[in-house]
């Protein structure tokens, strides 16, 4: 089982260093996924759609945010929901709360400092 951390910014002008930081700063063994996208919408997003045909049951994606999953609510939903489906653990720094990955030790220490 493989765990990722997408980092996205939208403009080259964004520093997308923090996200990395944040993310290895609790788990360090992440293989991090770093993409630059000014588009609306996740379709599009080539280090994303990779990353998508690679993440298998049992895997997990950290993001630092939310935020960076996805542009709008809708589109959110929907990926967080097929990532689900297919039994790929989700963690998101900022909004523990909606983590899929509620049995992840680091994950939830993490919880605790956030709370």
């Amino acid at each position: 089982m493989k765990l990722y951390g997408y980092c996205r910014i939208s403009t080259r002008k964004q520093n997308i260093e923090r996200q990395v930081r944040n993310i290895l700063e609790v788990f360090p063994d992440t293989i991090i996924i770093k993409e630059i996208y000014t588009g609306t919408k996740f379709q599009g997003r080539k280090e994303l759609e990779k990353l998508l045909k690679i993440v298998r049951t049992g895997d997990t994606i950290v993001f630092d945010s939310v935020s960076r999953m996805s542009r709008n609510a809708e589109e959110g939903f929907q990926l967080y929901e097929e990532l689900f489906r297919k039994g790929i653990n989700l963690i998101f720094l900022k909004e523990p709360h909606i983590n899929t990955d509620k049995g992840n030790r680091k994950s939830v220490e993490h919880d605790r400092r956030c709370s």
